[in-house]
């Protein structure tokens, strides 16, 4: 103990003594120059008295007999663990002045980086708010779903509510096992015009697994759910201030929502939205009963792990629950897999995703950087060559190859840590767009956040260090690798050290990694791009869009369906009617797809895709009679949809031009017979059925078109439907004018008019909608843009570099070449063999790895361009090296035999 005691002691002396040098630095130096002067007047004074000198040359003797005082000064920071703090400060200070001293080396690396860094950075970010987030509520990280699992498919069978019920009952691995699904009603309050709104069913274990108190009145319980209960609803406190300004008497209120009226009971604090981004809340009363198995409503299953229990046991008690109910019911359940993943990743589709998967997605955005900081690393290598001088004298002057590694790798660390800055806000600046847009088109979960977390900022600095190496510590290491010599004549008469194996290798990677990785970056985001170039061929401004669709109440077990799609289909005409009879619009028809009638199409006489043997990927849409003409589009070819048309099972449909271009090879299309390939459910899931036979009777015009690629307008199969043929659709209307969505208020009050139960959807206008798309295209094509200039100019930069200092040290070979009679073709030759030789080994290893890459992914990596995309790259990446060569070549060629001689002398 006493060894122990002494071991502390000593531990926490030392600390104190660290941290007051830390952070009492002055007074620190203060005393260490006291204690110096005091040991060097004693020593002064022992002359004096003893060997009987004089003042002053005791005085010197003492200082002599200690050497360097600096060098005692050194020895303490060091025994302190201090030694990197001035020394630092004067690495950062040399840092700063090299970025001034050479600015295209910092504005072209420091760009190249900054969209690099973003792009890991933002993927990053986008990855932890939607993949493994972290779930707000009480113990969140232990909320999980459970859903079986179709194996026969790859696909998710959500029509779980027997299974829903044997789970609750028998799992108990899982607590507070609990279900939900969101259906949408139109909201009344008063008078008012009815609105939808996306409403949760679900049942009271939901409010218990959140563990979140209502900030009035209660939440749902058991009871609310049983038959026969009064209808209650919970709202949020958004919808409570926004929709019913605030009402202090709000509880106890009662609300038309759909066809009932609901007592709202409760009201939930502010930022509350779960299952997943509600603001209503009502019973699921669901019974399983009125439904066989696999049928009936789809549902979202959640619940928490029990105190003490993994995921991993929680799974393997539901598989064995599974595995009874696959030997009791083998028609329906043979095939279902049941599965517990985290809450989140139900919700969002991405079942399955590891955390290896997601590192394995991040390392590919981050291989961006890595092709970036390799062209960065040529730039400073050039730079660090053409500093030899300084690096051999401060070698000269003591300074250990460590010393001299550490300031330039400090100098490419401020280089990162700024383009990491830069990053770090564009790549925010991008999340927060990307947020936008998804929210006015899908809305975001209440778990996704967005702001700048502290992950976010550490895996910033990660990504910045890393980079720092690449850039920094690979060029250093080959500039101080060999013994440098003090000779101060090659200080004035050359550069240095030649580039050698280290200047082959990097020309060669940063080549061969750009044409690997471009090809994908491109094709990834080609589709989005190319289709900014498309457009309609219609005025969008003139039109309106929005869903239209029936109550889900008259839809459930025990209902007169038939009866319930004839009254629809009368209010519908009844809707349009009277749009059409109001003097502000042109005209309405009717879009929606009946079943058995999308998915891919087989055409008579016309063998199937290659890479789609199943079919031709085609637009299936069914339209009202008057469709075409309300959007302008003329029949080329036979003739347009007639009254006749509309019948149980219609055998006319209308082809598009780029159907007839690219399904048909431009061949006569009128009388030729398509039809679905049609996937199975139920017992036969999974496997296709071609469905009946269509006959084409007419051709009508594109409705949209692209002048950068018409391949990209899609085929389109086209067929009469009438209104009431199915549940729900889209209701189209054209306006007069150009102010389309001026019109959306009345469009909501004719239909609130004809029937309040009618629930209309969002309303768009079309030039909105494109202007939403035409944005994240906008999006996608700056950053592909970004990323292309960046590489392209930094590699552009780096051959130009070296090439330069190729020529800058061959200048005395040059101009004895020239002296003899050597022709300016032979010089080039000479010049441009080595970078050519270096681009066509680099060019052919990236080739080799792209392509390989893009056959293992089927070309999904290159989005099906890669026989295009890589050739093009290998040329232009060939373009952009002989170019940046060419200067310095150009300028080798004015090298005159004497200057270079004289400079070499």
């Amino acid at each position: 103990m006493s060894w122990l005691s002494r071991e502390l002691s000593r531990w926490r002396t030392a600390s104190r003594e660290r941290l007051r040098s830390l952070f009492f630095r002055a007074r620190a130096e203060s005393d260490m120059d006291e204690e110096l002067r005091f040991h060097m007047e004693m020593e002064a004074e022992r002359l004096v008295t003893s060997d009987g000198l004089a003042r002053p040359e005791a005085e010197r003797l003492a200082a002599a007999s200690f050497g360097g005082v600096e060098r005692f000064k050194e020895e303490v920071r060091d025994a302190r663990g201090l030694a990197w703090l001035p020394g630092a400060r004067l690495d950062v200070g040399l840092a700063l002045r090299m970025l001034v001293k050479y600015p295209a080396l910092t504005v072209v690396g420091g760009l190249g980086m900054a969209v690099s860094i973003a792009m890991s950075v933002g993927f990053f970010a986008f990855m932890s708010a939607h993949i493994y987030p972290i779930l707000p509520l009480d113990e969140g990280e232990r909320i999980v779903a459970l859903e079986n699992r179709d194996m026969a498919v790859d696909n998710e069978e959500r029509r779980s509510l027997h299974d829903f019920v044997v789970w609750r009952d028998e799992l108990r691995s899982v607590e507070e096992l609990g279900a939900f699904r969101t259906v949408e009603h139109n909201l009344r309050r008063g008078e008012g015009t009815p609105e939808p709104v996306p409403v949760a069913e679900m049942t009271a274990a939901g409010f218990r697994l959140a563990r979140v108190a209502p900030l009035k009145g209660r939440y749902l319980v058991e009871d609310d759910a049983r038959a026969g209960a009064p209808p209650v609803m919970v709202i949020g406190y958004d919808a409570w201030n926004s929709r019913f300004a605030g009402d202090s008497a709000i509880v106890g209120r009662r609300v038309r929502l759909g066809g009932e009226s609901y007592t709202v009971v409760g009201v939930m604090p502010e930022g509350f939205a779960f299952p997943q981004n509600h603001q209503f809340w009502i019973p699921l009363r669901a019974d399983p009963s009125a439904y066989a198995r696999r049928e009936g409503p789809a549902i979202f299953i959640f619940g928490r792990l029990a105190p003490g229990v993994t995921m991993e046991r929680a799974q393997a008690e539901l598989a064995a629950i599974g595995r009874r109910s696959s030997a009791a019911f083998p028609k329906t359940h043979e095939k279902l897999r049941p599965m517990v993943m985290p809450y989140t990743h139900s919700l969002t589709d991405i079942q399955g995703t590891t955390v290896w998967m997601a590192v394995r997605m991040q390392l590919m955005m981050s291989l961006l950087l890595v092709v970036v900081a390799l062209n960065v690393a040529v730039l400073v290598y050039a730079r660090t060559a053409t500093r030899q001088g300084e690096i051999t004298v401060r070698s000269a002057l003591g300074a250990s190859r460590r010393r001299i590694v550490r300031q330039l790798f400090v100098e490419a660390l401020v280089l990162s840590l700024g383009a990491a800055a830069v990053g770090l806000v564009l790549a925010q600046v991008g999340v927060t767009l990307g947020n936008r847009i998804m929210e006015q088109e899908l809305g975001v979960p209440f778990w996704a956040d967005y702001s700048l977390r502290p992950a976010t900022v550490l895996f910033t600095v990660l990504v910045a260090v890393v980079a720092a190496c690449i850039v920094g510590i690979v060029p250093a290491m080959q500039a101080t690798g060999r013994r440098l010599q003090v000779n101060l004549r090659q200080l004035g008469g050359s550069t240095g050290k030649g580039l050698g194996k280290t200047w082959t290798a990097l020309i060669v990677a940063q080549v061969a990694v750009a044409v690997a990785a471009l090809p994908a970056a491109v094709g990834a985001g080609w589709g989005e791009i190319a289709n900014a170039t498309t457009r309609p061929t219609y005025p969008p401004e003139e039109f309106l869009m929005t869903e239209l669709r029936k109550e889900p109440a008259a839809a459930r077990a025990g209902a007169d369906l038939r009866g319930d799609s004839a009254r629809f289909a009368v209010r519908l005409a009844e809707i349009m009617r009277r749009l059409e009879s109001d003097p502000s619009v042109v005209g309405a028809s009717w879009v929606a797809s009946l079943p058995g009638r999308s998915g891919r199409i087989e055409a008579e006489g016309v063998p199937a895709p290659e890479d789609s043997p199943s079919g031709h990927r085609v637009v299936s849409e069914g339209v009202g009679l008057d469709y075409l003409d309300l959007h302008g589009a003329r029949v080329l070819a036979g003739r347009g949809f007639e009254p006749g048309d509309i019948t149980t099972d219609p055998a006319a449909v209308i082809v598009n031009e780029a159907f007839v271009s690219q399904l048909l090879g431009g061949a006569q299309a009128l009388g030729r017979r398509v039809r679905h390939i049609v996937r199975q459910e139920g017992e036969r899931a999974g496997e296709t059925k071609p469905g009946p036979w269509y006959e084409i009777v007419g051709v009508v015009e594109d409705l949209q078109v692209n002048d950068l690629d018409p391949a990209l307008v899609r085929p389109a199969v086209i067929y009469p439907v009438a209104p009431g043929q199915t549940a729900e659709g889209t209701l189209e209307v054209r306006v007069r004018g150009s102010k389309a969505a001026g019109f959306a208020p009345r469009l909501r009050e004719i239909a609130a008019a004809v029937d309040p139960d009618l629930r209309l959807g969002t309303i768009y206008s079309l030039d909105e909608f494109e202007r939403q798309d035409r944005l994240a295209v906008r999006l996608v094509a700056l950053v592909v843009g970004l990323v292309l200039v960046s590489v392209f100019l930094l590699s552009a930069a780096g051959v130009y570099a070296l090439t330069s200092f190729t020529v800058t040290r061959r200048r005395r070979e040059i101009g004895i070449r020239s002296a003899l009679g050597a022709h300016p073709g032979q010089v080039l030759r000479s010049v441009f063999a080595r970078v050519a030789g270096q681009i066509a080994t680099g060019l052919a290893a990236g080739l080799v790895v792209a392509t390989s890459i893009d056959g293992l992914t089927g070309g999904e990596l290159t989005g099906g361009k890669g026989r295009v995309l890589l050739p093009a790259f290998g040329v232009i990446m060939v373009v952009v090296a002989l170019l940046a060569a060419a200067g310095p070549a150009r300028r080798g060629l004015r090298v005159q035999p004497t200057e270079a001689l004289r400079a070499e002398g």
